[in-house]
């Protein structure tokens, strides 16, 4: 089998290295006997799909063949919803395309690793949600104790924050 193995980052944590996931999943490879036919890496957050450009390369590619499966270490490297990940999974079957994640039970090829892909991918979303409550339960905190909250001012987001319509381009 010819795969394309898929490494993100976030940016948050700078300690972060993609080599130690592609180290990783170059080991799981060899140890099945699937040969690695391509190599995609983002440093972004998993929500920041404009500057996952090799994510939306992966994708494109998807149409021009060349492997059979999607590789990443943990599902969290290339999902943070569960619309996200049916949507992409969805396009990939299309595509006649599997997807692995290397340390967990998911492998689309087969009805219970698409069954424990949903449960994970609910489990994630579920996760970030949490995540998000906290961190605007701490905000509410911090501005009713008078503190400022937010980007300095005058300071301006440059990146633009549209995220629909991302899969748009992916749906034919």
């Amino acid at each position: 089998m010819r795969v394309a193995l898929y490494a993100r980052v976030s940016t948050r944590d700078k300690d972060q290295n993609p080599e130690t996931q592609l180290y990783a999943l170059r080991a799981h490879c060899q140890r099945l006997g699937w040969e690695i036919a391509k190599e995609y890496v983002d440093t972004a957050s998993a929500g920041n799909l404009r500057d996952r450009t090799a994510w939306r390369r992966l994708l494109d590619d998807v149409r021009l063949g060349g492997w059979d499966t999607v590789v990443v270490l943990k599902l969290d490297r290339a999902f943070r919803s569960v619309k996200e990940t049916y949507d992409t999974l969805g396009f990939l079957e299309a595509h006649r395309k599997g997807f692995v994640a290397a340390t967990q039970p998911v492998d689309t090829t087969t009805s219970t690793g698409k069954l424990i892909l949903g449960v994970l991918a609910s489990v994630a979303e579920f996760e970030r949600d949490i995540i998000a409550e906290r961190v605007k339960e701490g905000m509410a905190r911090a501005r009713s104790q008078g503190k400022h909250v937010g980007r300095p001012k005058g300071a301006q987001d440059k990146r633009s924050r549209r995220r629909s319509g991302y899969f748009a381009r992916y749906s034919e």
